[in-house]
Parts: structure tokens; sequence; C-alpha cells
């Protein structure tokens, strides 16, 4: 991918004889900051030199003018020549894999927010799980901590479930068991690890989070939808894979893919509908996730979201969140 920000320094021509090196030197250090092609730099080169050549008496000036006065019309075509390739793949740029994935960071919800969520599962036909929850999400610079609430069925109320995400920290996650009055550490890789019967795992409530070792790459470009989408594909040092399309427009992501190191897909997710916030922003409504291994379809619907408000601490306190009442 190419990179931004590079700065060229000042290059001293020699004008009797070295200016062809020196020319293609500096063409090949730009080509492998920006990729440019032969054809694409000489078409720009030639096009400044026919400008030049049209402010001369004579269009046959290279053939009358006296040497250094050549050398420097041709230097301050050249000078042209690199401007205008500059600003051109400046401004045609793609960003580069780790600048999407921390745009897809950077805009991400920044406020801490309240929602109800229902989740349903099926296994074929069959309705295996039908859930009502409470989330709740406090987001604090690179730091979030989510909280679910469980309220129906009426088995599952009262069931509690922390995780917390922590800059440059592995993931921690906490069950509390109303029957026991217990509260319960999660392993966060565990793609076992069910959420409450309702078939979701760890992976489908953090999202993407970066993990050591992981290697990224761009696959390709895709519609989604009808929306241009950047294809990435994140390796893990197991070799498994996931798979995210990102939206261009607003750098959400529209759906994922896991697989494993065989390149076996065993999990599908992508977004059915948004709403718009009051900010005029798009949030997920309905998710689907699938499991093909399994036949097994789970869908999340979102509502009643509300953004910016205050979250308890004790909510994110590992030691009381179980046993808090947060609702009068």
């Amino acid at each position: 991918m190419r990179q931004r920000g590079f700065s060229l320094r000042c290059v001293n021509f020699d004008p009797c004889g070295g200016i062809l090196l020196d020319l293609f030197n500096v063409f090949m250090v730009l080509r492998s900051r920006y990729i440019l092609t032969l054809e694409h730099f000489l078409s720009c080169f030639w096009s400044c030199m026919r400008v030049v050549n049209r402010q001369t008496h004579d269009h046959k000036f290279i053939m009358v003018c006296d040497q250094m006065k050549f050398f420097k019309l041709l230097i301050l075509s050249f000078a042209i020549t690199l401007t205008v390739c500059f600003v051109y793949d400046y401004a045609n740029a793609e960003p580069s894999v780790r600048e999407i994935l921390q745009k897809v960071a950077d805009h991400g919800f920044k406020d801490s927010f309240r929602a109800v969520l229902t989740i349903k599962t099926t296994k074929g036909k069959k309705t295996v799980a039908d859930q009502s929850l409470w989330v709740i999400g406090k987001l604090k610079n690179d730091d979030a901590d989510f909280f679910f609430d469980f309220d129906q069925p009426e088995e599952s109320k009262g069931l509690r479930f922390l995780l917390q995400i922590r800059e440059k920290q592995e993931p921690k996650a906490f069950m509390y068991l109303p029957s026991t009055g217990k509260t319960l550490p999660l392993a966060t890789e565990d793609p076992s690890t069910d959420i409450g019967g309702t078939g979701l795992n760890m992976d489908d409530i953090m999202g993407f989070v970066p993990k050591a070792g992981e290697v990224e790459k761009l696959v390709k470009e895709e519609a989604v939808d009808g929306q241009d989408c950047w294809v990435i594909q994140i390796t893990r040092p197991d070799q498994r894979s996931r798979t995210l399309w990102i939206r261009k427009k607003d750098y959400v992501v529209v759906k994922s893919q896991e697989s494993d190191a065989q390149g076996k897909v065993k999990r599908n997710f992508r977004v059915v509908e948004f709403f718009r916030t009051s900010q005029g922003r798009d949030y997920p409504r309905e998710e689907e996730i699938t499991v093909p291994d399994k036949n097994i379809r789970i869908v999340v619907r979102q509502e009643n979201a509300v953004f910016g408000i205050e979250i308890p601490e004790e909510l994110t306190d590992s030691a009381k969140f179980g046993q808090y009442k947060w609702r009068n």
C-alpha cells in the first residue's frame, strides 16, 4: 500500500552529466513509495517539458540554447513533474490496512450507552432460545466495559456478564450466577464459550479487538448491499482467520466471516438493518450470525438505545456487578 507523509530530500544535480542518473534514482524512490508507473512518470515529465517548450521563441530550443540554460529548464521541468506526480498520487492514495483498521476503531461509538437486546436462536426451523436482556457499555479513551443483564425468560433472569477491554491487555470476562450468588471468570479465547445459552460467543460480543501476533492483509474490494467495502483478512498465529467487510464511507464493519486453519467457514456475521442516531450516524439495529456446521442462526435486535449516559462504577467492577441493583 502507498505510504503518506513522505518528504523528498533535496537532490544536488550535476549539470555536467549525472542528471539522468539522479532523475532515475529519484524516480525509483518515488516508485517504491507511491507505486508510480514508468508510463505515468514519463507522461507527466514530457507534458511539463512541452509547457516549458512553448515558453521559448524557438520550438527547437534544445538544439540552440546553451547547455546551462537547458539543464536549468530540465531541472525546472523535473521539479514540476515531481509536484504533479506527488499531488496526483497523494490525492488518489488508498489508506493502508493498518490505517483502515485504526479508523474502524476511531469511528466507533465513543459514548457510553444502554440498550435492550432481543436474541432469537434457531436450529433449522426450531427455536432453541428466545432471550431478552439489557446491555450497558461504558467507553472511555481506549478502554471499554460491557455489562449484560438477562431479563427473560424466567430461568435466565438475573444472569449477568461483564466484559472488560483494556489497551494493551488481554480482555477479561466474568459471569454472575444468581442461583449460587457467585462470580466466575470466563475464557475469552475459547470459541466454545456460550453466552447465557444464546449461541453467542466472546468474539461476537467483543467484535474486532486486535490480538498479538495477528497478520492483516487487504484481500480485495467488494460491494455489500450496494456499498463499496474493503475486504481485509486477519490471520491469527494458529492460522484461524477472520475476514472483515469494512464500508468505505464510514468505516463500519458490515460483514465478517470466521474460518478455521484449513479455511473452512465456521461462522458468518452481517448487519441486516441500521438506524440513524440523532448525531446522524448509522448504528446496527439488527444483526445475523450463522454457524454452518450446526445449522444455527442467531438474530440479535437492538431496541431503545440511549447514548451519552452516566454508568455506575459498580457495574464495571468484577466484585460488585453481579449483585448491584442498577434498576429502581
